[in-house]
């Protein structure tokens, strides 16, 4: 069953388990002159690439709960601040209100110190770095066109994994 298209970018329940392939699966059967170096790249580039895809999903989904989750909190807030106007006499929206401000200061303060946003975008440069091998090493352009284009790639993912520019 698919989701509302206005809960479409909403974040689900659980985190992502699974990083889809930059190449299809039968990329190497349907293009047999390629086979070497599409088994080169998946045996090479792809775990790194799964694994950085991965993660920046993984980071993206917390990003985004945060936010979600901070957002109806101040709706929630702004809620309880119309009750507690309503309700002068009452003290139970005056305390609901400041135990929910203190819950969102902390979640707020835990979402700044997690970093996520800044770890997803990261891991996000290394997945795409990764998946642009996959093509320029197919293409044999720039870095690749030499005849050592196996050891460059070699070098250029652990370039990437240390979160540099390779040459």
């Amino acid at each position: 069953m698919t989701r509302p298209a206005l809960f479409q970018r909403f974040p689900s329940l659980r985190a992502p388990t699974e990083s889809y392939p930059v190449l299809p699966d039968d990329a190497a059967a349907r293009f047999p002159a390629l086979g070497d170096e599409i088994a080169t790249l998946e045996r090479i580039v792809g775990p790194e690439f799964a694994r950085s895809d991965l993660e920046a999903l993984r980071q993206q989904h917390r990003y985004r709960a945060l936010q979600i989750g901070l957002i109806l909190g101040a709706t929630a807030l702004a809620a309880l601040g119309g009750l507690q106007a309503a309700l002068a006499d009452q003290r139970w929206p005056g305390i609901a209100l400041t135990l929910l401000g203190l819950v969102l200061a902390t979640v707020g303060q835990m979402a700044g110190e997690l970093q996520t946003f800044q770890r997803f975008l990261e891991e996000r440069i290394k997945a795409e770095r990764f998946r642009a091998m996959y093509f320029r090493y197919l293409s044999r352009t720039g870095r690749y066109a030499g005849q050592d284009h196996e050891i460059v790639l070699r070098r250029a993912v652990l370039a990437v994994k240390a979160g540099e520019e390779p040459q």
